[in-house]
């Protein structure tokens, strides 16, 4: 199998990451209209489907991940939690505080919970990707995505890092890397690049195919091959 790794980017040595939800449960969240007895000129209203025994199954740490889509309303969102029962009756999840069904949204700045309107929704999560988390009978509101690495094919980027790496940079393997920035002016052959690079690359399981300099640009271009790869 080809090596692989975390996926950086060469030219500025940062690692590239992504907005992972895979693996994510994204419960189904529904608007409402508005609700007898409620504060409609003040709340939205949404409800939120869950599977029977969500409360045990329910973490903090992995929250309730939901899609929101946007609808530009100046109201703060009160969301209650359906349970649809197997012989077809339907509950609600109850709030500890007040017994009720509601849940109010709010957003946590510096450990203080903080009001927020549907239309400013967008700030924390532009494609409506939320997660939500209990706490003291409300929904603290967070972006729902989850920062991740991406793991790609290796061969190219180790490549590049070889060729640029002296030896002293790798504190793992202080003798390692070709330091081609000593090279530049160089003649290909008589500066030893070339025993070099075939001496670096094979200690990291790669054979040079073929190398040489781009005349136009002297860019050092190599095919290289994993061993056994």
């Amino acid at each position: 199998m080809p090596r692989q790794d975390l996926h950086v980017d060469a030219a500025h040595g940062e690692i590239e990451t992504t907005d992972n939800l895979t693996g994510q449960i994204i419960y189904t969240f529904t608007y409402l209209s508005e609700i007898p007895g409620r504060n409609n000129e003040r709340y939205a209203h949404g409800e939120i489907t869950v599977p029977p025994g969500f409360e045990k199954s329910y973490s903090p740490t992995s929250g309730i991940h939901v899609t929101i889509p946007y609808i530009p309303a100046y109201k703060e969102l009160s969301v209650r939690f359906r349970i649809d029962l197997p012989n077809g009756a339907t509950q609600y999840l109850l709030n500890p505080i007040d017994n009720s069904q509601w849940f109010n949204v709010y957003t946590v700045h510096d450990d203080v919970r903080q009001t927020i309107r549907l239309s400013e929704f967008g700030m924390l999560n532009e494609n409506g990707n939320f997660n939500f988390i209990f706490g003291d009978g409300a929904l603290l509101l967070y972006s729902g995505d989850a920062t991740d690495f991406y793991i790609k094919a290796s061969l190219a980027q180790n490549e590049v890092f070889l060729l640029k790496a002296m030896a002293g940079n790798l504190y793992q393997h202080p003798t390692t890397g070709v330091g081609l920035i000593e090279f530049l002016h160089g003649n290909f052959e008589n500066a030893g690049l070339a025993a070099k690079l075939q001496s670096e690359f094979e200690n990291d399981k790669m054979t040079i195919v073929n190398a040489y300099m781009d005349s136009t640009n002297g860019e050092l271009l190599l095919e290289v091959k994993e061993k056994n790869g």
